[in-house]
């Protein structure tokens, strides 16, 4: 509208409103990458210490990401517009095929980094996510269910930008064929109008997914009584590795503590038999006062079994205390002016 209503017509005004959609989009995409990362900085010590570093490089980067195409590109769709209005043809043309390969590199450089940043963040949680002690399997369907929406979003968005990036260098190579040969034109104009549609509608549906949903879609799949949860995308963790790991983590373990050490299987050798696994559940009834089959035979043994459980209560509460002291961020540093 601004340009038909133009009293005169110029080449310099739509030469900057045609750059102007896409550089908000772009910048868009910039900010949640980094909000990402700076996140990451703030919530999580083993990944500021394995990725990050240090929160001025997440802002150096930032600034570059987000500042360059505003600068060249801005400078050579302006000075394009200009040498079409006088007429100088030549270095018009040369502007604007700088700036269809800025843009080039710039989508390239934001779909890679935007790829290399979500799957290196979902490798690094999950690998944070199992070292930590005390996990369950409802932790790791949530977990499962997040990494599968982090994989969406990060796919559809690198995918999008890629998609532009291929349009843009065609533009840049073959722009005089593609505009005087009408299929290739009107292909590539359907592209361009349903490409960043299609890519919002993926991610707003990441947004919105969860266990219902992702069931009822098919991106995972959940048995009747809801125990059994995997993904068919290779985003989370599977049942399989899950059992495993927790089977570990429950079976043939002991309990240690700073005067003896207790073997969850006792043998049968020894006088004192305790569960398989000394579980919430146990604990509570013994404390509670209510005893088991076992226990109702073996009167002398609660009071040795109420000791090991509070001993592991302890254990217990000085893991989880090491866990908290761990994930957080090391304190911020301002190097003195």
């Amino acid at each position: 509208m601004l340009i038909s209503c133009e009293s005169r017509p110029s080449s310099l005004k739509p030469s900057r409103i045609f750059e102007f959609g896409w550089q908000c989009v772009f910048g868009a995409i910039v900010c949640y990458l980094f909000g990402i990362a700076h996140t990451l900085a703030n919530s999580s010590k083993e990944i500021y210490d394995n990725w990050i570093h240090s929160p001025y490089i997440i802002d150096g980067a930032f600034f570059a990401v987000i500042g360059l195409p505003f600068i060249s590109n801005n400078l050579c769709a302006i000075l394009g517009g200009i040498y079409i209005d006088q007429k100088n043809y030549e270095l018009a043309n040369t502007f604007t095929s700088a700036l269809y390969h800025c843009w080039t590199f710039y989508t390239c450089m934001l779909g890679t980094l935007l790829l290399y940043a979500g799957l290196r963040l979902i490798r690094l949680l999950r690998t944070h996510f199992i070292n930590n002690p005390g996990v369950t399997k409802v932790d790791i369907k949530k977990f499962s269910l997040g990494a599968l929406k982090v994989k969406i979003i990060v796919v559809a968005a690198s995918t999008c930008i890629m998609i532009f990036a291929i349009i843009v260098i065609l533009y840049a190579s073959y722009r005089h064929e593609i505009t005087l040969y009408k299929p290739y034109n009107l292909a590539i104009g359907i592209v361009v109008t349903f490409n960043a549609i299609v890519g919002t509608g993926v991610v707003l549906f990441a947004i919105i997914l969860n266990p219902k949903v992702a069931t009822l879609t098919g991106l995972v799949t959940s048995t009747t009584d809801g125990n059994d949860y995997s993904t068919h995308t290779g985003g989370g963790l599977s049942e399989s590795r899950t059992s495993r790991w927790l089977n570990s983590k429950t079976e043939g373990s002991t309990i240690a503590t700073p005067s003896t050490t207790f073997n969850i299987e006792a043998s049968l050798k020894t006088p004192i038999q305790l569960p398989p696994t000394l579980d919430l559940k146990s604990i509570i009834d013994v404390e509670s006062g209510r005893e088991t089959a076992e226990s109702s035979q073996h009167p002398e043994q609660n009071i040795e079994l109420l000791g090991q459980s509070q001993n592991c209560i302890e254990e217990e509460r000085i893991q989880y205390n090491a866990m908290i002291s761990s994930i957080r961020a090391p304190p911020r540093t301002t190097p003195p002016h």
